[in-house]
C-alpha cells in the first residue's frame, strides 16, 4: 500500500455540534524536533476531523518535511499557532491532559484514551462554546517535563506491548483523535433526536463556568506568594509542596466563581498581615 493509500473514514457529520466539539479540542506538541513528525501529526488529525495545532517551541517550523509527510493536510499546518511556552499555549482552556507512560513521584489521575475521550466530551457538553480542551504531547526522547505535568488535569496512557511499547509521535495523536471523534459521533448523532426534543438549558453564568488555566496558575502564584509571606515555606520542599497543592486544586474541577472566592480569602489574609505588620511598626516609634 502507498503511502497516499488509507482505509477511508467515516465522513464527518453534518452536525453541527459534533463539529464544535472538535474545533474545541487543541492538540499541543511541546517541542519537537522532527518537522516530519509534525507534519505526520496534522495528516494524523485531519483524518479524525481535529484541526486545531500548537507548537511550543518547535526546533524546525515551517519546513517542507513538514508539508510533505503531511499528505493533504497542509490546512492544519497553515493555520497552526506557535508560542514560546506550555503556558501560552493553555491560557484559556478550561481541561488540559497530558500524554505520558512515566510513573513519577506526583501521581495524576490516569485514563487510556477512550476513557480520556468521554471525560472530554462529558466536559464539552457541560457548557457548548465555552469549554476548551487541550491534549499535550511531549518531546520524542523525554516526553513531558513534571512541570508541564503540573499543568495538566489528568494524564492518558496508551497501554501497548511491554516487549516494546515504543509509539512515534503521530501514531499517538491518531488513536487519541480516533477515540475522540468516536465518542463525539455516539453522543452527537446517535442520540442526536433526543437532544433536539430536550429543552435547552439556560447559559451558564459566567462564574459558574470552569476556570480557565490561566486563572487556575494565578491563584497558585497567589497561594504561594502568601505561604512564603507566612514563612510556611521555609519548612517545606517549595517546588515539591506547590506540585502537591497543585494536584489537590486540580482535582476539585474549579470554577470562575470558585477561584474567585480562594483569591478573595488570600486577599485578607494577606491584607491582615499588613495590618499587623503596620500596627508592630508603630509600636517601634519612639
Amino acid at each position: 500500500m502507498s503511502q497516499q493509500e488509507h482505509i477511508a473514514p467515516t465522513s464527518d457529520l453534518g452536525d453541527s455540534d459534533f463539529e464544535r466539539a472538535l474545533s474545541q479540542v487543541r492538540i499541543v506538541l511541546i517541542e519537537p524536533t522532527h518537522p516530519g513528525n509534525i507534519g505526520s501529526v496534522a495528516r494524523a488529525m485531519k483524518t479524525m476531523g481535529l484541526s486545531k495545532l500548537v507548537l511550543v517551541n518547535p526546533k524546525k517550523f515551517p519546513h517542507y518535511e513538514a508539508t510533505k509527510l503531511a499528505a493533504g493536510a497542509e490546512s492544519v499546518l497553515l493555520t497552526a499557532e506557535v508560542v514560546e511556552s506550555a503556558e501560552q499555549a493553555i491560557a484559556d482552556c478550561t481541561m488540559v491532559i497530558g500524554t505520558s507512560v512515566r510513573d513519577r513521584e506526583v501521581t495524576w489521575p490516569t485514563f487510556d484514551p477512550r476513557q480520556t475521550a468521554e471525560l472530554v466530551d462529558s466536559h464539552l457538553l457541560a457548557s457548548s462554546d465555552a469549554n476548551k480542551v487541550a491534549v499535550l504531547f511531549g518531546r520524542e526522547s523525554s516526553g513531558l517535563t513534571n512541570s508541564e505535568m503540573d499543568l495538566c488535569q489528568s494524564q492518558i496512557r496508551i497501554s501497548a506491548n511491554n516487549e516494546y511499547s515504543s509509539l512515534n509521535l503521530a501514531s499517538a495523536v491518531q488513536i487519541i483523535a480516533y477515540e475522540l471523534r468516536m465518542q463525539f459521533i455516539g453522543s452527537r448523532d446517535d442520540n442526536h433526536e433526543l437532544q433536539a426534543a430536550i429543552k435547552p438549558e439556560p447559559a451558564i453564568k459566567e462564574r459558574q463556568m470552569p476556570a480557565t488555566q490561566k486563572q487556575k496558575e494565578g491563584h497558585i502564584q497567589h497561594l504561594q506568594n502568601t505561604l512564603e509571606a507566612l514563612s510556611f515555606m521555609k519548612a517545606k520542599s517549595p517546588t515539591v509542596l506547590m506540585r502537591k497543592l497543585t494536584r489537590l486544586y486540580n482535582k476539585a474541577d474549579l470554577t470562575v466563581e470558585d477561584i474567585q472566592i480562594l483569591r478573595g480569602i488570600l486577599t485578607a489574609v494577606q491584607q491582615q498581615m499588613d495590618s499587623t505588620a503596620g500596627e508592630s511598626n508603630a509600636g517601634d516609634v519612639e
